[in-house]
């Protein structure tokens, strides 16, 4: 796998500028048959701004974290509809869950994941990934886990290759990610070393987005 990061201090103005600054590594590639598919729902608009530059398709790829018991706020993984999976096992080791449990919630999750991208496919079937490049993007990658799901999910549809683009990432995700198979080329425009991530913080506009945002971005009548 190839890896390619900056180590300047970086600040976007927002998540589109950010896709546009991604497309600016993956266009001298000149990837063949590319598809981009974003993480929702921040993931969408720098997906969108990629898959314009890239002259290509934009699809999504509904992932869910999967909560702490004791903790909401928190995950030890993700997954998608289809149930692919990937777990911090580091941090399982910490907690005293029965591998019941985390059947039970991973199951949970997936359905909570299927009924996310029912909403934002609307009937459409999930595009074929054989033989073409698909690119996956996100807007930051704190733990890595949603990321890693997505390539997992990714992988079972026998792509030609896969790159995967974010803005930033801290060093955790990076490594994580590093040592995944399959993953042709990870590019990532800035590595995070700070103990405290917060995503927010590397960008001027950072506004929250509504599942509404999300199906307008995949709207083809959408101009932005």
């Amino acid at each position: 796998m190839q890896v390619a990061s900056t180590s300047d201090i970086m600040k976007f103005q927002n998540r589109e500028q950010a896709g546009e600054k991604l497309a600016g590594e993956i266009i001298p590639l000149k990837v063949i048959d590319p598809l981009v598919l974003a993480i929702p729902r921040g993931g969408v608009p720098v997906g969108r701004a990629l898959a314009r530059a890239l002259s290509c398709a934009l699809d999504v790829i509904p992932l869910m974290k999967i909560p702490v018991p004791w903790a909401p706020e928190a995950s030890y993984g993700a997954v998608a509809a289809d149930g692919t999976s990937a777990l911090n096992h580091p941090l399982l080791h910490r907690f005293e869950l029965s591998e019941r449990e985390i059947a039970i919630a991973v199951e949970a999750v997936a359905e909570q994941a299927k009924r996310r991208e029912d909403r934002y496919r609307r009937g459409s079937p999930f595009p074929s990934l054989t033989a073409r490049t698909v690119v996956i993007t996100d807007d930051g990658l704190a733990s890595g886990y949603s990321m890693l799901a997505a390539v997992r999910f990714v992988k079972k549809r026998e792509p030609s290759s896969i790159i995967v683009a974010v803005p930033v990432a801290t060093e955790q995700a990076q490594g994580l990610l590093s040592s995944e198979p399959g993953i042709d080329r990870l590019i990532v425009l800035f590595k995070d070393k700070e103990q405290v991530f917060f995503l927010p913080s590397f960008y001027k506009e950072f506004d929250p987005l509504t599942d509404d945002d999300v199906i307008r971005y995949l709207s083809p009548a959408d101009s932005r």
